[in-house]
């Protein structure tokens, strides 16, 4: 029977999604993101960097980004792969997972609405 304090909780239930590429079909299933979860994601591909007296200017590393939501999102896959092997996919198959996965935009508008503490 669920806790009162269970409905404040990030859910541990998981979406399962076929994806459809060109080398055949992946099962792919995928664990929502946590409130801190969310907030560290943004320490792991984005930095500040100061260019003298100017406004610190944004560096986004996209390949950071996509690794940790290959990472913290996706618990398993059919056939079953690795992480090491999810983090180097196929072009193809990375467009595909890249739509199952949370995009880059819903996170930072996610974030900017509320404020990095919520």
């Amino acid at each position: 029977m669920p806790q009162p304090s269970d409905f404040f909780l990030n859910p541990d239930a998981t979406s399962e999604h076929t994806i459809e590429t060109p080398f055949g079909e992946l099962r792919v299933w995928v664990r929502e993101l946590s409130w801190i979860q969310r907030q560290n994601a943004l320490t792991q591909f984005v930095s500040f960097k100061a260019n003298g007296d100017a406004d610190p200017t944004p560096s986004i590393d996209f390949g950071g980004y996509w690794s940790y939501m290959l990472t913290n999102c996706v618990v398993r896959t059919e056939p079953s792969l690795t992480r090491e092997q999810l983090l180097n996919v196929r072009p193809e198959v990375g467009d595909e997972l890249a739509k199952i996965l949370p995009s880059f935009d819903s996170l930072v508008s996610s974030l900017s609405a509320s404020g990095p503490l919520g």
